[in-house]
């Protein structure tokens, strides 16, 4: 199980293809743990536009406007996010307090069905680069 790392080469890049001709909005996920955690569990993150990984646990608690800091209109942006990424990654892990993952995942069931929705008609991509 390896830490998240700020190395783009770990990092996977969906197309959710609702855009005109089916390119982006797109969103970059890592697996992995989050350096220091002692649960060693291997969680997805997402990278948030301002460089940020976040747990996607965590996400599913945010407002939908919140959650559109994690789509990408396009590749280039992709990769301006990812250029601008240096030194130790940035990391924001903690669920929101008084909340558990399993009443998160309770509470996110259409944000989970929607995004599932989403990643299954999204088509992996090769990082450009």
């Amino acid at each position: 199980m390896a830490n998240i790392s700020n190395d783009y080469n770990r990092c996977e890049l969906f197309n959710v293809g609702s855009a005109p001709n089916g390119r982006g909005p797109f969103f970059i996920r890592q697996l992995g743990t989050s350096p220091g955690n002692v649960s060693f569990s291997n969680d997805p993150y997402l990278l948030r536009k301002d460089g940020v990984w976040v747990l996607t646990l965590r996400v599913y608690t945010l407002s939908e406007v919140e959650r559109e800091q994690f789509m990408y209109a396009s590749a280039a942006e992709v990769m301006q996010v990812l250029d601008g990424l240096d030194g130790p990654p940035v990391i924001e892990d903690q669920l929101p307090e008084g909340l558990s993952r399993q009443e998160i995942l309770s509470k996110a069931e259409t944000a989970i069905s929607r995004l599932m929705d989403a990643m299954k008609q999204a088509k992996q991509c090769s990082m450009p680069g």
